[in-house]
């Protein structure tokens, strides 16, 4: 039985991570096509308005990814649990150095909505 939990474990863990690597490398890439996006637009001297409707949908896609993000990082923490529920919180499944121990900021500060970017104090 021990077996079987820390195959399933580690397949689990193996596909999680997948998709979280994933997720950074599409915002990454949605990030470098909205740069080229926009300094291509400048280098041919084009109109400001070229490529408005597309720079719109990269953001739209942009937000529905980072909201992606979030709800895995909230189901890995669950599934973090699920690990520890199962007798095998101490054994290690690869993560990449940024395994959750909490869940993902709710989009509140102070019990007001939180703004998508906002200038935090390091200290």
């Amino acid at each position: 039985m021990l077996n079987t939990r820390l195959e399933l474990t580690r397949k689990a863990a193996a596909e999680l991570i997948a998709i979280e690597k994933n997720l950074d490398a599409a915002l990454i890439a949605q990030a470098r096509l909205q740069a080229i996006a926009v300094e291509g637009r400048r280098a041919a001297k084009l109109p400001l308005h070229t490529g408005q409707a597309g720079l719109e949908q990269l953001a739209t896609a942009n937000m529905n990814l980072i909201a992606a993000r979030k709800a895995v990082h909230e189901a890995h923490l669950v599934f973090r649990q699920v690990q520890q529920d199962m007798g095998l919180g101490t054994i290690s499944f690869g993560d990449y150095g940024d395994t959750p121990t909490e869940f993902a900021p709710s989009g509140q500060v102070g019990g007001q909505p939180a703004h998508a970017l906002a200038i935090v104090d390091a200290a």
